[in-house]
Parts: C-alpha cells; sequence; structure tokens
C-alpha cells in the first residue's frame, strides 16, 4: 500500500511540475516576491523633434533620464532579472526586469554603457526584419548586447500586429524570427513581445506551439515570481514614456496602488478605443496624430 501511495504521489509530481512549484511558494512567501517589469522603448541623447519621428514619440527618453533611472533603482536595491532567471529565484528581495522594444539603435549606442556602468541586465526584443535599416541595431550590435550579458529576444518579423494575421502568417513571424536570432547570434530564445501590444487567445496557443516560454504584453499588471510559473506566461508590463517622473517610476515598481491604479485604467481605456476602432485604424490616427513617416 506504501509503495502504491508513494508512485501516485511521483506520477503526480511527474505531471504538474508548476503545481508543486505553486505550493511550495504559498508555504514561503520569500520565494514569491514582486517582480516588476518595466518597458522601455528608445534611449537617445535629446527628444527629437516632432516631425523626425517615425514610431512610438511618447517612449523615446533622454540618456540622462534613463540613467536617473536606473541609478535611482540601484540606490533602491533592486537587482536586475533576464526573464528566465525569475523562476530561478530562491529569497527574497527587490527585483526587477527591464525590456526594450523594437530593436532601435539608440539603446545599444546609449542604453548599454548605463546598463554597464550601473551592473544591470536587460532583454532587447527585435523585429528581425529591420534588424540593420536606418536607426536599428546591427546583428553586431546584437552580438555585443547578448557579450555583454544581455538577452535578445523576438518581437517578430514584420512588427505587425498578430491578431490581424492569419494563424499560418502568426507562426511564420514567431518561428522565423526565433530561428533567426538563435542562428545569428547562437543563442536561445524563449520570449517574446507582441508588436503594439495586439494578443489573443490564438495568438498565445500558437507561440506555445512554436516555443516560446515568456510572452510580454503592454498591459499594466502587477508580476511577481509565480506569474513567470504560470502556463501560459503572459506577463504585463510597465509603459516608460518620457512623462513618467522618477517618482512615479519609484510608486509603481514599489506597486504603489493609487499609482498602479491610474495607469492600468489609462490603459484598459486605450485597448478599448483600439477594439472600438480596430488596430489598423488605431495606428493609422496615431502615425497622423504625431506626424509620423
Amino acid at each position: 500500500m506504501q509503495e502504491n501511495a508513494a508512485a501516485a504521489r511521483a506520477a503526480q509530481d511527474a505531471w504538474a511540475p508548476g503545481d508543486r512549484l505553486e505550493r511550495t511558494i504559498k508555504m514561503n512567501k520569500t520565494l514569491n516576491p514582486k517582480v516588476p517589469v518595466l518597458m522601455y522603448h528608445e534611449v537617445l541623447p535629446a527628444l527629437l523633434e516632432q516631425d523626425q519621428h517615425f514610431m512610438t514619440p511618447l517612449y523615446v527618453i533622454t540618456s540622462e533620464i534613463f540613467e536617473n533611472h536606473i541609478k535611482i533603482l540601484a540606490e533602491r536595491g533592486y537587482r536586475s532579472l533576464l526573464l528566465e532567471d525569475v523562476p530561478r529565484i530562491s529569497a527574497d528581495g527587490n527585483y526587477v526586469v527591464i525590456t526594450f522594444d523594437d530593436g532601435l539603435a539608440g539603446n545599444y549606442r546609449y542604453a548599454l554603457p548605463i546598463l554597464k556602468k550601473y551592473g544591470f541586465k536587460a532583454t532587447f526584443f527585435v523585429a528581425v526584419g529591420s534588424v540593420s535599416s536606418d536607426r536599428f541595431m546591427s546583428w553586431a550590435e546584437l552580438k555585443e548586447l547578448a557579450e555583454n550579458g544581455m538577452s535578445v529576444q523576438s518581437h517578430t518579423m514584420s512588427h505587425r500586429p498578430l491578431e490581424t494575421l492569419s494563424d499560418d502568417e502568426i507562426h511564420t513571424e514567431l518561428h522565423e524570427s526565433r530561428q533567426a536570432i538563435e542562428q545569428r547570434l547562437n543563442t536561445t530564445v524563449s520570449a517574446l513581445s507582441f508588436p503594439h501590444g495586439s494578443y489573443n487567445r490564438r495568438v498565445v496557443k500558437i507561440a506555445e506551439q512554436v516555443g516560446y516560454r515568456f510572452m510580454c504584453t503592454s498591459n499594466v499588471t502587477r508580476t511577481y515570481r509565480s506569474s513567470f510559473l504560470e502556463n501560459p506566461c503572459v506577463l504585463g508590463r510597465l509603459a516608460v514614456t518620457h512623462k513618467v517622473s522618477a517618482k512615479q517610476l519609484v510608486a509603481w515598481v514599489d506597486y504603489n496602488n493609487a499609482e498602479l491604479l491610474v495607469a492600468a485604467w489609462s490603459k484598459r481605456a486605450k485597448n478599448l478605443f483600439k477594439r472600438i476602432i480596430g488596430v489598423k485604424n488605431y495606428s493609422r490616427l496615431y502615425r497622423i496624430f504625431f506626424n509620423i513617416k
């Protein structure tokens, strides 16, 4: 009888490793610290003029502001982690995941030296089809990022909203971008950032099938160690724009309820507007409003 019971327990654990980890977390709160995920886009020496933008002008921040953010995090005892590091956390502490979307050249030229200066790591999501084109990082620069302890992950091939594509097109976007990065940089690609924040259950299912472990959205949610163990693992992030003050950033990473509630409702309103008029129409209006080429 005892042997049968032991075998049953072993079989259950073999089939449900995630459940076993979750039970461990619940028993020991020190194994489930908060792990906010920050989303940046481009770091430049100065803000661009209105007619110089060709994408996400709100997300361009100066290198001075970015260094101030990293310095504040360092002074408050935050340790930066890559996405794949989070499940291995074994003690309580202040942790943060820093991500960059798109693969813009300013992040290599201006963000990388700052990250290295403070001993921080970051994950860079690149749209593979744009690599080495104007204002985007080259493969040589991406390789240097990886050699300096950074992580290079997928932002698809063409940066199109995935919800608007067919199943075959989504598979191609995710598979080919992953394959290209792994072959070019001799690294493992397990994370994906959804372009335009566009995803649904269909997209998540295909991403899982392709082999992605971590999927990053632009939704505002609190994330903890346990969030990175979920299956599927769909993670919200805190979008840092040039309008985010240092005080607000601190409130975000400390999970201040009032500040996060404002950010979450703002994002939900934006998502609702997108659904009403459609992702493509929203993108078209955005480019007209900001005079993006």
